[in-house]
């Protein structure tokens, strides 16, 4: 007697693979084609919602008109223009590293160089604590500064939440060169 494996059982132990490959292969071909029905929304709805956050920052723009911007850390920078055409504002959003991700934050300058509005936007800080940026007594307190860079002096930063706190900072004075770029 042989040791020898039969065409039999050379098939048995084949047809396992086959069938698994061909399930993964059907399951990459639907996943890709669900992707591709999905993402032209999922892209709609993120402009909607970043032009949610543009016209929650400057009410009395009509339009937003996207300019060019190489400073890095940049995600967006745009022209706030009111009916008549006119730069009422330049919206820069900006994002620095923290302590669980990017965080990043929206500022509506004034074409003067003052903030006229900010936002912090969605992160992923540590609840309760590192998401305080969002707070109107962290963020409120850039409102009203020149368009310049700003140090942890200038700013009350939040207890036990320094790292979130300083990444904000970083951001907003990656928004300021962005502004110092555009206008």
């Amino acid at each position: 007697m042989s040791n020898e494996p039969t065409n039999g059982s050379l098939f048995e132990t084949i047809r396992p693979v086959v069938v698994l490959v061909s399930i993964c292969m059907v399951a990459s071909v639907l996943l890709g084609v669900v992707h591709n029905l999905t993402d032209p929304i999922a892209q709609a709805n993120a402009q909607a919602k970043a032009h949610e956050i543009y016209a929650s920052l400057v009410p009395s723009a009509k339009d937003f008109v996207e300019v060019e911007c190489s400073v890095e850390g940049c995600t967006a920078a745009l022209e706030a223009r009111d009916a008549a055409g006119d730069v009422v504002a330049y919206v820069i959003v900006a994002e620095s590293k923290g302590y669980g991700g990017q965080v990043p934050i929206a500022v509506a300058f004034a074409p003067k160089g003052t903030v006229k509005a900010i936002t912090a936007m969605s992160n992923d800080e540590t609840p309760g604590l590192g998401t305080k940026i969002a707070n109107e007594s962290y963020i409120g307190q850039y409102v009203g500064k020149p368009a310049q860079a700003l140090t942890a002096d200038d700013v009350d930063l939040i207890s036990g939440a320094t790292i979130s706190s300083k990444a904000a900072l970083a951001a907003f004075d990656i928004a300021v060169e962005a502004y110092e770029e555009v206008h």
